[in-house]
């Protein structure tokens, strides 16, 4: 009985809080479509990330690398989006045919911005940007950040990444701002005896040599930038299905023994909220992030607007 009402509770807390967001959507949504506000010029919209990232957890820094397919609106001489922390080394601009030309950085720190001014001015069109960037790994809670922690074979780190609400900027350049939605493919090379965690099943994996590997993840849906998750450690995952939905509880090496009672809650959960929306959750898997004093549960349906 305790096991019951436990999970009876956290549905229906769960399922209020939930509830308050989605009765919130249709007059945010209007409001959107009205006034909608941005701190970054409106001429330029993603389309498509392809974002490729191989972390230095040893020196908490990172080396990454995007290529981001745009639609200018209207014609302009430079592109605006946000970030924060970054180094550029390399930055281009192609049309959707035609020659790549190179871009002159500006980045401003206050306001969380790059801009990428160009010789020729641009007109109305589909490009690629592509940039090459390094970044930080934080020790707080923001952007792609380390958690160390104890075990029995010595001290440990792993590195998970805080996007809500505005801190997508750490890792890639972007435009984060949630109604500036895109499709996202995220590929990470890492140490080949850790596991690497996102929103999407792993589509492929390749050696990179020197004890890595690179990890290529299914694309995503049309999303958010604070949606989009990736971690990486010495990780364990069980598995369930709840449908057509693989639910997965990921834990510490030699603690999946503990996964059981979180892997059969979340199967429960997720049957009362696909239920309670009348909406089947979107994406093929659903992972429970367990981590040192904390715990993460990723892919709240709430967020999932088009």
């Amino acid at each position: 009985m305790r096991r019951s009402t436990l999970v009876s509770a956290i549905v229906l807390a769960l399922a209020s809080a939930s509830m308050s967001a989605v009765a919130a959507v249709p007059a945010a949504k209007h409001a959107v479509e009205q006034q909608a506000t941005t701190q970054l010029p409106r001429n330029v919209r993603p389309v498509h990330y392809d974002v490729a990232v191989t972390p230095h957890a040893d020196k908490l820094s990172f080396d990454g690398k995007v290529a981001i397919k745009v639609d200018v609106l209207e014609p302009t001489g430079s592109i605006t989006l946000n970030a924060l922390g970054m180094s550029f080394s390399e930055v281009t601009l192609a049309p959707a045919s035609g020659k790549a030309q190179a871009a002159k950085v500006a980045v401003d720190e206050e306001k969380q911005t790059a801009t990428f001014s160009f010789d020729k001015p641009l007109a109305k069109g589909s490009y690629t940007l592509t940039m090459n960037y390094t970044g930080k790994i934080g020790t707080q809670a923001n952007g792609l950040f380390a958690i160390d922690y104890d075990t029995k074979a010595g001290k440990k780190r792993a590195l998970y990444t805080q996007f809500e609400n505005s801190d997508a900027r750490r890792f890639i350049p972007s435009w984060d701002e949630p109604n500036y939605k895109a499709t996202f493919n995220l590929t990470a090379t890492v140490p080949a005896d850790q596991l690497a965690i996102s929103n999407m099943p792993v589509a492929k994996k390749s050696d990179a040599g020197n004890g890595l590997v690179t990890v290529q993840f299914q694309p995503s849906p049309k999303m958010s930038t604070y949606l989009l998750f990736f971690g990486v450690g010495d990780f364990e995952r069980a598995t369930a299905m709840a449908g057509k939905t693989e639910v997965g509880v990921v834990t510490q090496k030699g603690m999946l023994s503990q996964a059981n009672f979180a892997l059969d809650s979340a199967k429960t959960i997720l049957a009362e909220y696909n239920d309670y929306f009348g909406t089947p959750y979107p994406l093929p898997k659903l992972d429970n992030i367990a981590s040192p004093g904390r715990s993460q549960f990723f892919g709240a349906m709430e967020n999932w607007g088009a």
